[in-house]
C-alpha cells in the first residue's frame, strides 16, 4: 500500500468516526426530545409527519395565539420544532454521509451508532432512526 493510498484511506476512517459521532449526538437528542415531549417514533409514518408538520401537535397549536399558548405552551412548541429541525438534520447528515463515505461504509457507521444506543439500554427505534431499516435491507439483496 503506498502512502498516499495509506493517508486517504486515514482521512476516510476519520470522516466515518466524525459521522459516528454527529449521528449518535443527534440520535441521543432526538430520543430525549421525543421522550420528554411523549412523541412516539416507532414508525417512518409519524417521522414523516413530524417533518412536514402534519402531526396532530403541530395542528393543534397552529390556530392558537401565542399568548393564549403561555410560556409553557411556547416552550413546548419550540421543544416541537427542535425535533423536526433535528429529524431533518439527521436526514441531511445521511445524505452526507452517502455521498462521501458511500453505502456499505454509512451502514456500517449506522449500525456501530445503533449498536452502542441499544448497549446504553435504548429501544431501537425510540429515536425514530428508520433509515437503518432500508440500510440493511441493501446488504441482504
Amino acid at each position: 500500500m503506498t502512502m498516499a493510498s495509506e493517508d486517504s484511506q486515514s482521512a476516510h476512517l476519520r470522516r466515518g468516526a466524525h459521522f459516528a459521532d454527529a449521528l449518535e449526538d443527534l440520535n441521543a437528542r432526538i430520543g430525549t426530545l421525543a421522550r420528554v415531549l411523549g412523541a412516539d417514533l416507532a414508525t417512518e409514518a409519524t417521522v414523516q409527519h413530524i417533518l412536514d408538520r402534519t402531526h396532530p401537535f403541530f395542528a393543534r397549536h397552529a390556530a392558537l395565539d401565542a399568548a393564549v399558548l403561555g410560556a409553557h405552551g411556547r416552550r413546548i412548541a419550540r421543544e416541537w420544532e427542535e425535533l423536526r429541525g433535528l429529524l431533518a438534520l439527521r436526514c441531511d447528515l445521511m445524505a452526507r454521509m452517502l455521498a462521501e463515505l458511500g453505502l456499505d461504509a454509512t451502514r456500517d457507521v449506522a449500525e456501530i451508532v445503533e449498536a452502542h444506543r441499544e448497549q446504553e439500554g435504548l429501544k431501537p427505534d425510540a429515536d425514530g432512526f428508520h433509515l437503518r431499516h432500508l440500510l440493511d435491507a441493501t446488504r441482504k439483496s
